[in-house]
């Protein structure tokens, strides 16, 4: 009796209560795909912009059609109805990952190239009668906040405007 009260405690507990693991893991997981679903991120350097210098994308249909060598090897399918019925189950799956790609890298998103921009521009805020140091020490804050997926926009922004504001107050 009192094995099974002690299994049912530690059941309802797990439940009930915030597990640090399960966190962590979404944190994880919630870092990758900003990293993943930005593909600026993955850019060796920042002079193009897929977002706006490449054309436009290839339909989900069309990118399966053009990997189906491949994903009939890789998945062993034998014909071409086994094919459509993977194709369908894709394309059940799409609107669900069409969801989560929107949210990390959607329309409303600001692409990284505009928030390297962005963070440049403040940094340049700096009053001209701040030392060299204080300039240099905004540009190499400008640089570890572009280099961070961690941080959201919002974040970035406002630290950049608080390290600017607080520069600008004391070197009037």
């Amino acid at each position: 009796m009192m094995k099974t009260l002690a299994e049912e405690f530690e059941d309802v507990c797990e439940k009930s209560l915030p597990s640090t693991a399960n966190d962590a893991i979404v944190d994880a997981y919630d870092t990758n795909m900003m990293i993943e679903c930005e593909p600026e991120y993955l850019m060796p350097d920042f002079g193009s912009n897929p977002d706006i210098d490449e054309k436009p994308p290839m339909s989900l249909r069309e990118c399966l059609e053009k990997v189906k060598p491949f994903i009939v090897a890789y998945e062993g399918i034998k014909d071409q109805e086994e094919w459509e019925e993977a194709i369908d189950e894709v394309m059940t799956q799409a609107p669900l990952i069409k969801e989560i790609v929107d949210h990390y890298s959607g329309p409303d998103r600001v692409t990284a190239k505009t928030q390297n921009e962005e963070l440049d521009r403040i940094a340049m805020t700096i009053p001209k009668s701040a030392p060299d140091s204080v300039k240099r020490f905004a540009d190499r804050a400008a640089l570890s906040l572009k280099s961070n997926p961690g941080w959201g926009f919002d974040k970035k922004y406002q630290f950049m405007d608080k390290l600017v504001s607080e520069a600008s107050q004391s070197y009037k």
